[in-house]
């Protein structure tokens, strides 16, 4: 287990990868009729670093995913909001 940690924190590439790999399908899978969807890499991520503190992503990761977190909600409620605009002005 050892030799795996090391190995992760050498390539965190690799890390990011395995988490979605780990996470995706589980998130698949149906439990009392609910699905944790996408949510299940985030509790993947959380039970992986949870193996050794020191397993870390790059920061342009993080930088990466807030952008793309800002730039999918604007495209979903841009439309909405200039309509609201439109509408009260």
């Amino acid at each position: 287990m050892a030799w795996l940690v090391e190995l992760l924190k050498g390539n965190p590439l690799l890390l990011l990868f395995i988490v979605i790999a780990i996470g995706y399908p589980l998130g698949r899978i149906r439990l009392f009729g609910h699905r944790l969807g996408i949510a299940a890499v985030l509790f993947a991520g959380l039970a992986i670093s949870a193996l050794d503190p020191s397993l870390k992503l790059p920061e342009v990761i993080y930088t990466l995913g807030l952008a793309l977190f800002v730039y999918t909600t604007g495209l979903s409620s841009g439309p909405g909001f200039v309509a609201s605009f439109q509408r009260k002005g």
